[in-house]
């Protein structure tokens, strides 16, 4: 019996180390996915960041984006499916007034429940821990071994993209 309880205690502080080394990457992969979308949307290539989020996502978030994108291809010009407010969720620049390309700095932290959020700072004077402020993206994701894929991505109101497409834009 006395193995056990000196084992158990080595076992929590090994763990702990994983579970920070986790956080970390999931930190990583998100600014690496922002680095990425910012990149492209300056050259012209990624303006709406979905081709980027799809890069970074598992397969399900990546069947929502492309249910996201096929809904938006068919919207008329006269106005926009329900479909678009899954969009609106999935892309992540969090500005309909700013591209990605213009944001003058970009916050990543990790937040109790596990998710990634990313506060973006358009004109670099925003105050991204007021309650007021809404340019943010949070993102669940799951990591393996050294890497991460993102699960979904979430507005300032906690709106689901994934779900929103799914009950959406079928």
């Amino acid at each position: 019996m006395k193995r056990v309880i000196f084992v158990l205690p080595l076992l929590v502080m090994c763990m702990v180390p994983a579970l920070a080394d986790s956080g970390e990457l999931k930190i990583k992969t998100v600014k690496n996915m922002y680095n990425a979308a910012i990149k492209s949307s300056q050259n012209g290539q990624d303006e709406d960041t979905l081709s980027t989020l799809f890069k970074y996502s598992d397969k399900g978030l990546q069947n929502a984006i492309a249910l996201s994108r096929i809904s938006r291809m068919n919207d008329e010009g006269d106005g926009f499916s329900d479909c678009h407010s899954a969009y609106e969720t999935l892309i992540i620049n969090p500005s309909n007034g700013y591209g990605i390309d213009e944001a003058k700095s970009v916050d990543y932290r990790l937040l109790n429940n596990g998710k990634v959020r990313a506060s973006v700072k358009y004109t670099g004077k925003e105050n991204i821990r007021s309650s007021s402020f809404t340019a943010f993206k949070d993102f669940s994701l799951k990591c393996s071994g050294s890497s991460c894929k993102i699960t979904d991505v979430f507005n300032f109101n906690g709106d689901s993209g994934k779900l929103d497409s799914e009950k959406l834009c079928r």
